[in-house]
């Protein structure tokens, strides 16, 4: 019997070898010779039917994605390139530039499938400085945007959001929550839809282990009873991490739970977040994804803080993955002296969690907490043809930036050298992924501005500065 072939919107044509779990996950080995192990719903609608017509019932099959599309405006053409000659891909340009990543963008659409579906899933992002994980992480967070999950991201550092120190990582992430349907940041526009909404506020406090002392369900009951705009707002920062009881807030919740600073405060916070996401849920949302950046600096605090940031992380893998996640015992997660807090707020939060992390000795022990599939590595293995599917694009928008068409004939010999010889500078170690993006578009710029600058010599001095 032939293979069924089948169609991929970001891997294309596969052979299908085996099917798992009654027709939900196919393993299918593309064209490319990769083969990977993929919920049946993430292929074409076509395939999916007619593999369907002799096999048990799958899951539906996911919407065809939509295709990313090249901004047509000049001056944010111009913007772009600023930030791409410091090697730094803007937020708004993260899918259009993005270099390879692959395998690692079906990764990551995966696990927001199974934060949708199935209640929640976690990812660490490793990498050298240079290779991506900041943009791996803006890449995630556009994805989430797009599949309709709340997005609240962080960035670590040892002064202001230290990794050791939930309160400040909470403070940071209810700060910058991002939504599909809004340009407001913050918990104030989930907040707007419980005040709009009772009968979802009672199904929520109802979910809650601990109703009596829990700020979260006492934010919302409280948030349609306050008097005034002041006591509106002290709650919204109160739940938020930001201040602590006012009188205005006082008017409207007689006695507010203590949000703890100090202490071992992780199973709190990794609680509230949880809750958080499982509030998004009653109202529309799919979630909520927290992804967080810089968290290399764990390597750099003292033991007694590195084990309070172990027992934050480890609860929000738990929280994600819940109590059966097979590696974290939540038991040995250490409890606050004067509160004991679940790990999570409700069974299946719906919950994404991402992180990245710098490679190094001292680095947290994820290879211990999670599953080899849950960890993505960025490093220099990008392949030639992903350079050079950059390169045409960064072309594309440097045209767009000064207003030309650039010519064919006289970009060809760059066109077909460059990306080889970048792509072996990368293997070799030569430069990172941020020092490619720079010489790329220098390259772009010589060429527009000298009309007398050869090609040839172009891929000469570059070959000479990366000692090729």
């Amino acid at each position: 019997m032939q293979p069924q072939l089948v169609e991929h919107p970001q891997l294309g044509t596969g052979k299908l070898l085996k099917t798992y779990m009654g027709g939900y996950e196919w393993e299918v080995e593309f064209d490319s010779g990769r083969r990977f192990r993929l919920p049946a719903r993430e292929f074409e609608i076509e395939t999916v039917t007619i593999w369907q017509q002799s096999q048990p019932p799958a899951a539906s099959p996911l919407t065809q994605s939509r295709p990313v599309v090249l901004d047509r405006d000049q001056f944010r053409a111009r913007q772009t390139l600023e930030a791409l000659r410091f090697g730094i891909v803007p937020v708004q340009d993260v899918e259009t530039l993005t270099i390879g990543l692959e395998a690692e963008s079906v990764s990551l659409n995966r696990a927001l499938a199974r934060s949708k579906e199935r209640g929640g899933d976690v990812q660490a992002v490793i990498g050298d400085y240079g290779f991506g994980k900041s943009h791996f992480i803006e890449l995630a967070a556009r994805r989430a945007l797009r599949e309709n999950f709340i997005v609240a991201t962080a960035s670590l550092d040892l002064l202001e959001v230290p990794p050791g120190k939930p309160l400040e990582i909470y403070r940071a992430l209810t700060a910058a929550m991002r939504y599909p349907d809004s340009h407001e940041r913050g918990l104030r526009p989930l907040f707007a839809k419980v005040q709009e909404n009772p009968s979802a506020v009672r199904q929520f406090v109802g979910q809650s282990p601990i109703p009596d002392f829990c700020p979260l369900s006492i934010a919302v009951s409280a948030a349609a009873d306050c008097a005034t705009q002041a006591a509106y707002d002290d709650l919204i920062l109160w739940i938020s991490g930001h201040i602590k009881p006012t009188a205005d807030l006082k008017s409207c919740i007689r006695k507010p739970p203590s949000l703890y600073a100090v202490g071992e405060v992780a199973r709190q916070y990794s609680y509230l977040l949880t809750g958080i996401s499982v509030l998004a849920t009653l109202f529309g949302y799919s979630g909520l994804a927290i992804l967080i950046d810089e968290s290399e600096h764990y390597s750099l605090l003292r033991a007694r803080q590195r084990g309070r940031a172990d027992a934050f992380f480890q609860a929000m893998i738990c929280g994600a993955l819940g109590f059966n996640n097979g590696r974290i015992d939540p038991n040995h997660i250490p409890e606050h002296a004067r509160a004991d807090y679940p790990v999570m707020f409700a069974s299946n939060p719906h919950l994404f969690f991402l992180f990245a992390l710098t490679e190094s000795e001292n680095r947290m022990p994820v290879d211990s907490w999670l599953a080899p599939t849950q960890i993505v590595r960025l490093d220099d293995r990008f392949i030639e043809k992903d350079i050079r599917k950059f390169f045409n694009t960064l072309l594309d928008y440097h045209g767009l930036a000064y207003g030309y068409t650039f010519d064919n004939g006289r970009y060809s010999e760059v066109l077909s050298a460059m990306p080889g010889l970048l792509s072996r500078a990368l293997s070799q170690h030569r430069i990172n992924l941020r020092e490619l993006i720079r010489t790329a578009v220098t390259v772009c710029d010589l060429l527009y501005l000298h009309d007398d600058y050869l090609p040839g010599v172009a891929m000469q001095e570059v070959a000479q500065g990366l000692n090729m």
